[in-house]
């Protein structure tokens, strides 16, 4: 009998310490994070000040990027959600069923790219806007005679783009006039900006099969026959890297780049983008979002209603090399607000339907890895495949995730 007490007594007493723990629980929260450069100083900044002010302790869970999803997958698979984590479409998409909506917990009309559920119910809060853009060496265009616009001014073609860039070919000091990052989606404005978007009728009519679309992608494979772009971006999987040598003319990248190339060796810049039919770029971001079955939904939803508050979100966004997307923020963009302007004209100047194009393809789950290798090959030298049969593939892959 005392036996069957003293068990009934430990069994209680390790209940009454799971609900402890639990409870303990919704003062210790996770963020899973990754970092381009300043922002996880930045948000540790952040999380230290909501101490101070609730009591609530949120802890940085830095992984690299090349392991984020495939790690974030496995926690929510394990049943070990985190309770916050910072996301781009891509994730906010292949996991939206395991993410919090958002509905009621900020203000969305105070902010811009806005990711939605199935139910039409937003599920992160903004925080920060990318947009592509041309990053140029203005010693090596200052020494070769290569002209190029500044915000304000006529925006070139791409055809006056390549006869300028074309400059460099051939210069001891030059591995090649430029480079596009690997990532295919620095290379699909081009599409936009020949009035081609992706989609008709998203997910059953697309137009990547059209003549402009395959005119777009035989530009882009000429371009690799003929040197004009490096295909050691594929070799490295990091342009950047490369355009910091100094050997390149332009690089196609995002804004992010601002920050990061503050400390090059030669004189840089950002000019706008050429032109065929219109300009247009591509709009990219990273949100907050929190994790169904973390234990400590409440919790992780009224950390990301305080970070939406002005104040809080403002000093995300003065410390990050990012555009913001609240609406009426104050933001100081510092020396290089000359060329953050760039970029912010470069999304000024986006039709909406483009905007919206974007975000019916980044719905497609597993996206990225797709277009990505369509570049890839395109730029192969041993790619035995004419833009269309690329493209036609592309189509069928695409068409066949959503089917």
């Amino acid at each position: 009998m005392k036996k069957l007490v003293l068990i009934l007594v430990t069994v209680l007493a390790a209940f009454f310490m799971i609900g402890c723990n639990e409870e303990e629980g919704a003062d210790e929260l996770t963020m899973m994070w990754w970092s381009d450069g300043t922002e996880g100083f930045v948000m540790q900044t952040l999380l230290n000040r909501y101490e101070e002010e609730t009591g609530v302790k949120i802890t940085l869970v830095s992984t690299p990027y090349n392991e984020y999803e495939q790690r974030l997958a496995t926690m929510i698979s394990g049943g070990q959600a985190p309770h916050l984590a910072r996301v781009t479409e891509g994730h906010l998409n292949n996991f939206q069923d395991q993410i919090l909506s958002l509905k009621d917990v900020f203000d969305e009309d105070q902010f811009k790219n806005l990711f939605f559920n199935a139910d039409g119910e937003v599920i992160g809060l903004p925080m920060d806007i990318t947009a592509n853009g041309l990053f140029v060496n203005l010693d090596l265009l200052e020494k070769y005679g290569v002209n190029y616009p500044t915000l304000g001014e006529e925006v070139w073609t791409w055809a006056e783009f390549e006869t300028e860039m074309n400059k460099l070919k051939d210069k001891e000091d030059v591995t090649a006039p430029g480079i596009f990052d690997h990532q295919a989606h620095r290379f699909m404005p081009l599409f936009y900006q020949n009035g081609v978007t992706l989609w008709d009728t998203p997910y059953t009519v697309s137009n990547l099969k059209s003549a402009d679309a395959v005119a777009v992608l035989q530009q882009l494979m000429d371009w690799y026959d003929e040197g004009f772009l490096s295909d050691q971006t594929y070799v490295v999987k990091n342009s950047a890297a490369e355009f910091r040598k100094g050997t390149y003319g332009f690089h196609m990248s995002g804004n992010w780049n601002v920050s990061a190339y503050q400390s090059l060796t030669f004189d840089w810049t950002v000019v706008p983008m050429p032109k065929g039919d219109n300009r247009a770029t591509i709009l990219g971001g990273k949100s907050m979002a929190a994790f169904a079955n973390s234990g400590a939904e409440k919790e992780a939803k009224d950390f990301i209603a305080w970070l939406s508050e002005g104040v809080n979100h403002d000093q995300f966004t003065n410390g990050v090399p990012y555009l913001t997307p609240r609406l009426g923020a104050e933001v100081n963009y510092g020396p290089y607000a000359e060329q953050y302007n760039v970029f912010l004209d470069e999304i000024a100047n986006t039709d909406n339907m483009y905007i919206t194009d974007w975000l019916n393809q980044v719905m497609i789950p597993g996206m990225y890895p797709i277009i990505n290798l369509l570049v890839e090959t395109a730029a192969n030298p041993a790619n035995d495949k004419t833009a269309l049969e690329l493209l036609t593939q592309l189509e069928t892959d695409l068409k066949g995730i959503m089917d």
